[in-house]
């Protein structure tokens, strides 16, 4: 079974044992709110948008919305367990791996740290590898607002340069496994090292990564 598919089910498995009302790492989402997204997310895209457009032909999608925002806490699990579309892109591997393989990773570390204690977990070289190669698609995107040039450097897979350009005059380099680099890239809490100037690094960790 392919890292996404696998960590797709183990989010769901974890939804599941935490329950609707557990908390989340995101802000003001409960488990139930952070699973919502993610159907709305992955299998009806579309209509947050169309439900936004006021006029007569974006009446199914407010209804889709609607009937979304009445479902229980079990619904939406087995929506999101069943749910994709005949004909989605989803359903193409690779296009999977680049939309979502760091989607339910972050979210599913959303839901893991924030309980009372928190819910720790080993990942295999091969999972966190996985997670690597889609941090290296993302990493100039997820850190565009960084104030510094920032090198994500794993001791196992190497270094992810991100925003080298002429007007970051400095280096700041993170250094940590695979899943706590994407963490620290998507703005979260993460258990990284930082090497550059103190200054530099200050400056980093403050800056806006939320995503």
């Amino acid at each position: 079974m392919h890292f996404v598919t696998a960590e797709r089910q183990r989010l769901l498995s974890t939804l599941e044992r935490v329950g609707a009302d557990a908390p989340t790492l995101c802000s003001g989402w409960d488990a139930q709110e952070l699973l919502r997204h993610l159907v709305l997310r992955e299998i009806h895209p579309q209509d947050q948008i169309l439900s936004k457009i006021p006029v007569k032909a974006a009446d199914s999608a407010r209804d889709r919305m609607a009937e979304i925002d009445g479902m229980s806490f079990d619904e939406l699990v087995e929506v999101f367990r069943t749910g994709r579309q005949t004909f989605s892109p989803l359903k193409i591997r690779p296009v999977d791996q680049a939309v979502n393989t760091l989607e339910y990773v972050i979210h599913h570390e959303d839901v893991r740290r924030a309980q009372n204690p928190p819910l720790g977990r080993v990942l295999t070289s091969d999972e966190q590898k996985a997670i690597f190669g889609q941090l290296r698609l993302m990493a100039q995107l997820l850190l565009l607002t960084a104030p510094v040039t920032v090198v994500l450097r794993s001791p196992e897979f190497g270094d992810i340069t991100a925003l080298a350009t002429k007007r970051h005059k400095t280096t700041v380099t993170v250094i940590g496994e695979p899943l706590e680099l994407a963490l620290f890239a998507f703005g979260r809490d993460a258990d990284v090292q930082f090497m550059g100037d103190p200054g530099d690094i200050d400056r980093l960790k403050t800056s806006d990564r939320s995503i």
